[in-house]
C-alpha cells in the first residue's frame, strides 16, 4: 500500500514534466518565411525568401518600399545566385497598389561564365497579394536588355513574412 501511494506521485510528476517538455519545444519552433521559385535560362530555381518592408520618399509622397530577397538554394557550383524584386505603393494604399519598382539579378553568366552582379532587369510584371497571417503571396517575370541572361519567368512567392 506504502508502494503505491509514492508511485502515484512520482508518475504524476514524471507526467507534469514530459508535457511541460513538449510545450517548450512548440515555443521554440519558428514558422518558416514562406517559398519562392523561379526559371533562369529554362530551369527552375527553388529559393529562401526573405522581405522587409522601409519607408521612402518618391516625387515628395511617402511611399512604402517592400523589398524580396530570393537566394537560390542550394547554392549553385558556381556561387550564391539572388534576385532582389523591389514593389513601392504610396502609404496607406492597399496591398493591390504594390507597382514594379525595381528587379536585379547576381550571379554566374551561362554565356560568359563570369560572375555579374546588379544587373537590372525592365519590363517587369508582378502581382500582389496579402495573406490572412500578414504575409505576401504573389507571381513575377522580368526581361533584360541587352540580353547577359534570358529572361526570369515563373516567378512566384507564397506567404513571405516581413
Amino acid at each position: 500500500m506504502n508502494l503505491r501511494l509514492l508511485t502515484t506521485p512520482l508518475l504524476a510528476t514524471g507526467l507534469l514534466l514530459s508535457t511541460l517538455g513538449c510545450s517548450k519545444k512548440e515555443e521554440d519552433a519558428k514558422p518558416t518565411n514562406g517559398t519562392a521559385s523561379y526559371k533562369l535560362d529554362g530551369v527552375t530555381r527553388t529559393c529562401q525568401v526573405t522581405a522587409t518592408i522601409t519607408n521612402i520618399t518618391n516625387n515628395s509622397t511617402p511611399n512604402d518600399l517592400l523589398h524580396l530577397t530570393l537566394t537560390t538554394i542550394p547554392e549553385p557550383a558556381g556561387g550564391k545566385e539572388v534576385v532582389n524584386l523591389y514593389l513601392s505603393k504610396a502609404v496607406g494604399q492597399p496591398t493591390s497598389a504594390y507597382q514594379p519598382y525595381s528587379f536585379d539579378y547576381s550571379g554566374k553568366s551561362v554565356t560568359s561564365g563570369a560572375y555579374l552582379s546588379g544587373i537590372l532587369y525592365n519590363n517587369i510584371t508582378t502581382s500582389i497579394s496579402q495573406t490572412s497571417g500578414g504575409g505576401f503571396s504573389g507571381t513575377f517575370k522580368a526581361t533584360t536588355n541587352p540580353t547577359v541572361y534570358g529572361p526570369i519567368s515563373d516567378g512566384v512567392y507564397t506567404d513571405v513574412r516581413p
